[in-house]
């Protein structure tokens, strides 16, 4: 006589899983992107307007800058790394690293349980 054992996958629970992920990912691109405007040197709110979140096949990203609202903002990088005022002068930059700060705020305490506790748990 011989015994088994079967296992298969919930694919209702691994496509809950799946969708809280994007979820809290969701959430902390968004908390991430308020701390980066708070963070952003500001002389016409035209760079931290330009902080947005967006979210494509799982993927969530936070962008300064760019093309948005019709608008070229090339700066935002310049900003945040820093950059050369063209004389071979290394510019001061009050806002720097502005969306690696933000990042590096909203990720410095428990922000597993606070945006993925519900999948943990």
């Amino acid at each position: 006589m011989s015994k088994s054992v079967s296992i298969s996958w919930d694919s209702g629970k691994i496509n809950g899983i799946s969708n809280n992920v994007i979820k809290g990912l969701l959430r902390m691109g968004y908390d991430i992107a308020s701390q980066a405007r708070h963070n952003a040197p500001y002389k016409t709110g035209t760079l931290s307007n330009s902080i947005r979140v967006e979210e494509n096949a799982g993927i969530v990203e936070i962008i300064a800058g760019g093309r948005y609202a019709n608008k070229s903002i090339p700066y935002a990088a310049i900003q945040e790394f820093g950059g050369n005022a063209g004389r071979g002068r290394k510019v001061h930059i009050v806002g720097k690293h502005y969306m690696e700060r933000a990042k590096d705020h909203i990720m410095a305490g428990n922000y597993i349980e606070k945006y993925f506790g519900e999948i943990v748990r």
